[in-house]
């Protein structure tokens, strides 16, 4: 009876081992967890004056998009329009035609606009 229960555990561990290998390494992410307020993030550990101070983008539920931009040495700019958001392997939210990829980095939605610089849009959840 004893090694009965100890086959029985080791087969429920092999199955649970094997749940979690088959998690997808890409989050899963919905237009509606995408929905909400963003803001302009620098990576640059220079922490010099930027020209994005005011940059903001706003998704909103009804397909509508807002993004306001500019700094102390650039002009503010507004813009509005539709996005979109594709999902599959890599998934992107489009702005009319610009793309941006979706990355999650920690409980931080992540809109990258330039992975070499380092800089993107991001929204905390």
């Amino acid at each position: 009876m004893q090694v009965r229960s100890h086959r029985l555990l080791a087969l429920s561990l092999i199955c649970l081992c094997a749940l979690i290998s088959c998690r997808p390494a890409q989050p899963i992410f919905t237009r509606q967890s995408l929905i909400g307020d963003y803001i302009y993030v620098s990576d640059d550990p220079e922490g010099k004056a930027t020209d994005h101070e005011y940059d903001r983008l706003t998704l909103q539920a009804n397909g509508k998009y807002e993004l306001v931009q500019g700094g102390p040495t650039k002009p503010k700019s507004e813009a509005t329009g539709n996005w979109h958001f594709y999902g599959g392997d890599q998934p992107e939210v489009f702005l009319d035609l610009a793309g941006y990829p979706i990355q999650l980095k920690g409980t931080e939605i992540r809109l990258l606009i330039d992975t070499d610089v380092g800089i993107w849009y991001g929204k905390h959840n």
